[in-house]
């Protein structure tokens, strides 16, 4: 990590006039291997919302020589920080890290965060006030009552939005297992699944993604979370400055042309379960302002 640091440094004060030879030079942070490799690689097959609308962006910004570098999530605040001409993609909105940034329009929309454990775990383990009279967890610290020594798996330097965020900062250390690494969600999936640890937050279609990977047949239960949020937006980060206040700029106008396009719709529901899609599209109408531009009936893959 301390290389790749010093690397894209290096790099960053040779293209301190923010120009190269043919086109300007845009480093993109990414913090999942699997997905830095789908990015780098010449095939335009779906693979997931964030791959896919990625690559529609970046091919929209035909005016940038995109790098796609590997970086730790806990360390991409900091590189943000460092290098004027770096990026993100997907990254949640927060105070915090409105310090290190600036963002982008909304690139992408994930429909509800949910609480996952073992199967039987609600209805034979959870506690009896931990849930409402429509079946939703009350909060997540009503999770422990009583079960001081179950666990919670997050990844280290994930943000789940701010009403998840304010929550877990709540719980006891001791009830929380941090995981670090590029392929955590996946880990956490592994570790519910070994008992080791009794809860997960995650988007369904992520978890649906991890089981298959693992190819098991295994069966997870999931709860939605009281006054959590529909949807979850991810955006893109780019550094301070003038360079990045110029990235951002050119990133909205892309985005603008994008939100209208079929290919950037279908980049979101081709992942998404049939019943799921109306909901979808309500926030897809709100978050961005134009009206759903499918040209044809989409058939489910």
């Amino acid at each position: 990590m301390k290389m790749l640091f010093c690397i894209l440094t290096l790099l960053s004060f040779y293209c301190h006039s923010f120009e190269s030879s043919d086109k300007t030079e845009l480093y993109w942070l990414v913090n999942n291997v699997e997905r830095l490799e789908l990015l780098r690689s010449d095939t335009n097959t779906p693979e997931s919302t964030v791959v896919d609308t990625t690559r529609l962006l970046m091919a929209a910004l035909p005016q940038y020589q995109s790098n796609l570098e590997l970086a730790q999530r806990t360390s991409i605040s900091r590189l943000l920080k460092k290098i004027p001409n770096s990026c993100t993609a997907n990254r949640v909105k927060t105070t915090e890290r409105l310090n290190s940034s600036i963002y982008s329009l909304p690139l992408n929309i994930a429909l509800g965060l949910r609480l996952y454990s073992q199967q039987g775990a609600i209805a034979n383990f959870m506690p009896l006030d931990a849930l409402n009279n429509t079946n939703e967890l009350i909060s997540l610290p009503s999770l422990f009552t009583g079960k001081e020594i179950y666990t919670l798996g997050i990844n280290n330097g994930r943000s789940l939005g701010v009403f998840l965020d304010q929550q877990i900062k709540t719980l006891d250390e001791h009830n929380l297992v941090i995981r670090n690494g590029h392929e955590s969600t996946l880990s956490l999936v592994k570790m519910l699944i070994k008992g080791r640890i009794n809860y997960l937050i995650e988007y369904p279609l992520s978890v649906n993604e991890a089981l298959a990977t693992l190819n098991t047949s295994t069966k997870l239960d999931s709860l939605e979370i009281a006054n959590s949020p529909d949807y979850i937006v991810g955006y893109v980060a780019c550094s301070k400055g003038e360079i990045g206040e110029k990235i951002i700029k050119e990133i909205n106008v892309a985005l603008q042309q994008l939100y209208q396009s079929s290919d950037f719709y279908h980049a979101h529901i081709r992942y998404l379960d049939m019943r799921d899609i109306p909901d979808f599209n309500q926030a897809y109408q709100a978050i961005f302002q134009v009206e759903i531009p499918m040209k044809e009936p989409y058939a489910a893959q």
